[in-house]
């Protein structure tokens, strides 16, 4: 996994592609290369996955360096589909009996909140993601635990209703800081 030679002689090590997360119909590949949203790497690997039959979806985040691709499975192989983003991003691809480098437990739960929220805050019209969804389901399940206590499987109310409280504080705090740090307007004068 090298490229062209520098002025010494010596290879310099290029970069691979990351397979982050696949099932057929849809996988997510990571790469530096993709980090940023004008670079020219990510246009070409645009134009090349569109112009493939079966490839339905293409998505880029800069933030992550990832790029999402749907494809339909049978049309399209997803050997092919990473073989053309590597080729036409200038990275090598995985070889034979190579795999992605291993991720720590946590980078994997992590990604995977991350591609469960994405998929939320789609279906829900871009209106609410889980920061939202889990501290209100917490707070209806409060209501429901208190209107119906017979049931020894839930949890007290009074927990709910705390664990949603501080759930929602946790995930918004970034918001909650930028309120209070708002300058306040001045009073109107009578």
């Amino acid at each position: 996994m090298t490229g062209e030679g520098t002025a010494t002689g010596k290879a310099t090590p290029r970069e691979a592609l990351e397979l982050v997360h696949h099932h057929p119909g849809r996988l997510r590949a990571r790469a530096e290369a993709f980090r940023t949203a004008g670079d020219p790497a990510v246009s070409r690997v645009r134009e090349r996955l569109e112009a493939i039959p079966g490839v339905t979806r293409f998505q880029h985040n800069p933030r992550t360096g990832s790029v999402l691709v749907e494809y339909q499975p049978g049309l399209v192989e997803p050997d092919a589909v990473l073989a053309a983003m590597a080729d036409s991003a200038g990275i090598d691809r995985f070889r034979e009996g190579q795999g992605p480098r291993v991720r720590a437990p946590a980078l994997i739960a992590i990604d995977a909140a991350r591609e469960l929220n994405a998929i939320a805050y789609e279906l829900t019209g871009w209106r609410a993601d889980l920061r939202s969804m889990v501290p209100a389901s917490l707070a209806a399940l409060a209501a429901y635990s208190f209107a119906n206590h017979k049931d020894e499987r839930l949890p007290r109310w009074d927990n709910l209703l705390y664990w949603s409280y501080n759930i929602f504080l946790s995930l918004h705090q970034r918001e909650i800081r930028d309120v209070a740090d708002a300058p306040v307007p001045p009073e109107p004068e009578s």
